[in-house]
């Protein structure tokens, strides 16, 4: 679990710097009011997971269990994420969602790679 958490976080600052990066260099008209919001999200769900990855190993259930309940729960929170910013800002939407869209499917990737591989160690 260590190497998921390290591996997950080099990838989110990656991905931060080069969304910042990016759109302040780029296309600077097209920065997001809310962009902070996106690694703050992924790294809170970062901490969810591993609360819900102990809980799980606590309680003695299998895996697939926790594969199954964590993506629940992060497709919960990432729609509520979006909707709340769509209903609050209203601004810069498309680059807001690109962007988030972006981190979930690297950060999603990331995580099933090396949870396959963790289960496969076991």
């Amino acid at each position: 679990m260590r190497k998921l958490i390290i591996t997950y976080l080099i990838v989110l600052s990656a991905l931060t710097v080069i969304a910042v990066l990016a759109l302040r260099m780029l296309w600077p008209e097209h920065y997001p009011s809310g962009l902070f919001l996106i690694p703050l999200f992924y790294a809170v769900m970062l901490g969810i997971m591993v609360i819900m990855y102990r809980l799980n190993a606590k309680k003695g259930r299998d895996r697939s269990y926790f594969f199954m309940a964590y993506r629940m729960v992060r497709i919960l929170l990432a729609l509520i994420l979006i909707l709340v910013y769509f209903k609050v800002v209203r601004s810069e939407m498309p680059a807001f969602a690109i962007i988030f869209m972006t981190y979930y499917l690297c950060l999603t990737a990331v995580e099933t790679t090396l949870l396959i591989k963790e289960e496969k160690k076991s």
